[in-house]
């Protein structure tokens, strides 16, 4: 499940959790935060695991079914009434089917809209021409993607232009805000630019060829 992430140039965006925006700075979380923050670190990387293990060829579900297995152990410490060793082992093995039975109905599919940084991914467009979207990163065959929310992929499709450096700029100022930081009106005209420019270049350019 590979692609471009046209902000950096790299790959598909992996989904990783962004630090919780109610945490003030400096000062250290407390037990529950921590604990909640383990919980939903695993409950993705489990349904990341399911997916992944559903979509594997036979040998290499072995590898897979390990990852599974040393996350699930976290989960069943968490929230199994016991925490001796049977009653985990017990609870991993649960867990373990659990979230394969909910990766057949619903499976994980990792990355961030590329244009607004928003979840869950609706679409992804495919390069080189990105004229055409598969809804599923298992169907992507082409070796660059942009990926879409279902609120930009609309907005594609009407071809609002305008509508998607909104919802890019709004995307940097939500990085801004986390960071503490204050744009001049200057550097917001310039942002806006910016991201205008980069969906032209990497996004409608190649649409338009």
């Amino acid at each position: 499940m590979s692609g471009s992430d046209p902000e950096n140039g790299a790959r598909i965006d992996s989904g990783k959790s962004q630090p919780d925006a109610d945490l003030v700075a400096g000062v250290p979380p407390s037990a529950n935060d921590r604990l909640k923050a383990i919980r939903a670190h695993a409950d993705q990387a489990m349904r990341y695991y399911a997916t992944a293990f559903l979509r594997e060829t036979d040998e290499n579900r072995d590898v897979m079914q390990a990852y599974m297995g040393i996350t699930a152990n976290i989960l069943a410490l968490l929230d199994r009434d016991a925490l001796d060793d049977h009653s985990m082992r017990n609870g991993r093995e649960e867990i373990i089917q659990q979230y394969i039975e909910q990766a057949r109905s619903d499976p994980y599919e990792p990355g961030n809209c590329s244009f607004c940084g928003e979840r869950p991914v609706a679409a992804w467009f495919e390069g080189p021409s990105f004229r055409t979207f598969v809804r599923s990163s298992a169907e992507v065959r082409a070796e660059g993607a942009w990926l879409a929310c279902a609120i930009c992929l609309g907005l594609v499709g009407a071809n609002d232009r305008e509508g998607l450096v909104v919802r890019g700029v709004q995307r940097l100022r939500r990085r801004d805000r986390d960071e503490g930081r204050q744009r001049s009106p200057r550097e917001e005209a310039w942002m806006r630019q910016m991201t205008r420019d980069q969906q032209e270049k990497l996004f409608w350019g190649p649409r338009q060829s």
